[in-house]
């Protein structure tokens, strides 16, 4: 998945399409993190996905106040970390 609309502004049309692919992707994984899948950890700049908030109030805050640009591998939204393999 393209993750370049994390460095578009806010107001963009790429940016709002990349935070809905983030909140599906969140969504479909959220059984296997502990969550029902409306309720999600937050990434925007402010949560640092340190809070769980409901999917409605966690768009407001990626659309109000950014994604968390660090954030490039979603572990905490059930994206695997691709670690070398020791043999």
């Amino acid at each position: 998945m393209d993750r370049n609309w994390i460095n578009s502004l806010r107001i963009s049309d790429e940016y709002e399409r990349g935070v809905e692919e983030f909140i599906q992707f969140s969504k479909r994984n959220a059984i296997n993190s502990g969550h029902d899948g409306e309720k999600i950890r937050c990434s925007c700049v402010n949560c640092l996905n340190g809070r769980i908030l409901d999917v409605k109030i966690m768009r407001e805050h990626l659309l109000c106040d950014g994604f968390l640009r660090s954030y490039k591998t979603w572990t905490w939204h059930g994206e695997l970390l691709n670690l070398p393999r020791v043999p």
